[in-house]
């Protein structure tokens, strides 16, 4: 379950701060400050690292578990560390999507 966090939480939270950041921009600027939409993109990065921690534990699990192999082990026993690396991978791809969208809102005015 902690590696499907990362493949489809982390993009889907990436998706989610740029929707939240987008929509949340009007009232933004009424209340005279950015810190809304620098919460939501904290908020963001910090989901995105927590599901990405997760899954690279999955993968360390999985790698000590394929260096100490057992007689009745699967057939295909590389597969859960593939898998929980390519999670791990997009979760960190989350993490930099998040931070490259919040880069104009540190430089530009929302208003």
């Amino acid at each position: 379950m902690r590696v499907w966090l990362a493949l489809l939480g982390a993009p889907s939270i990436v998706l989610g701060c740029l929707s939240l950041n987008y929509a949340l921009v009007t009232p933004a600027c009424r209340l005279g400050g950015q810190a809304l939409l620098h919460g939501v993109s904290g908020a963001s990065a910090l989901a995105c690292v927590a599901v990405t921690l997760l899954a690279w534990q999955r993968w360390r699990a999985a790698r000590r578990a394929l260096a100490l192999p057992t007689p009745d082990s699967a057939d295909r026993p590389a597969r859960p560390a593939f898998v929980a690396v390519v999670a791990a991978g997009v979760g960190a791809l989350s993490v930099l999507s998040v931070i490259a969208i919040s880069i104009p809102q540190w430089l530009l005015s929302a208003c």
